[in-house]
């Protein structure tokens, strides 16, 4: 009789002590690329801000009029819940190679830096990567 009761104490206790929590709080997913900032003289008051990076592509092209192939890194993702995009155009192959290398690797912070202006009736864009270690 005695065992009979220790054990449905016991199992009394383990079935109240652990139930599953009702109020289980959902933990924000880390980004792939942290530390990476956006500045746009035209844009958010010249200053830095959080670029959410959605999505990075590595890509080039020939150009037959120009017998010259083109490197472009795409980045895709948000500023202060507005989409945005940077195409930087690499001069080489080893130029794409090591921005690859950079955005997998160790750094302390990239700043994408974004500059349109008006030549005539033309808008150009100006972009530049910069990488702290």
């Amino acid at each position: 009789m005695k065992k009979l009761l220790l054990i449905i104490v016991l199992l009394g206790f383990s079935v109240s002590s652990f139930p599953q929590k009702e109020n289980l709080k959902l933990k924000k997913a880390k980004n792939k690329y942290q530390n990476i900032f956006f500045k746009s003289p035209n844009k958010y008051d010249n200053k830095e801000q959080v670029f959410v990076v959605s999505k990075i592509i590595y890509s080039t092209s020939f150009k037959k009029f120009d017998s010259k192939n083109k490197y472009q890194i795409s980045i895709y993702g948000k500023v202060n819940n507005n989409k945005e995009q940077i195409l930087y155009n690499a001069k080489n192959i080893e130029e794409l190679v090591y921005y690859k290398k950079v955005f997998k690797g160790k750094y302390k912070k990239i700043l994408l830096f974004n500059y349109g202006y008006y030549k005539g009736q033309k808008k150009y864009y100006d972009t530049s990567i910069s990488v702290e270690y």
